[in-house]
């Protein structure tokens, strides 16, 4: 099980950070709300880490989609001021 300490708790909404610890392999968008204008820099290090949705430099705000995990640990990252789930990304069964 992931351990998040309480710093982190404060900066990623905590449905992530619930989904994160019961099932880390789950997909979400999320959107992230940055300190910095989201420079070239910052996106490089966002997107090793996501996948980079759309970009709004003026609100400073990203749009990701990633695993859960993944997108928890990102709220570690000094230039990041919180994480707000958009979606659950749930992949569905064909039954026959």
């Amino acid at each position: 099980m992931i351990s998040y300490n309480e710093a982190l708790r404060t900066k990623v909404d905590y449905r992530i950070v619930e989904i994160a610890q019961s099932s880390p392999s789950t997909e979400v968008k999320a959107i992230l709300v940055l300190d910095v204008s989201p420079s070239e820099e910052v996106l490089k290090e966002i997107s090793s880490v996501a996948r980079i949705d759309n970009i709004f430099s003026f609100m400073m705000t990203v749009k990701v989609k990633g695993k859960a995990s993944e997108i928890a640990r990102l709220g570690e990252k000094s230039f990041v001021r919180y994480i707000m789930l958009d979606e659950v990304i749930a992949r569905t069964q064909e039954w026959s």
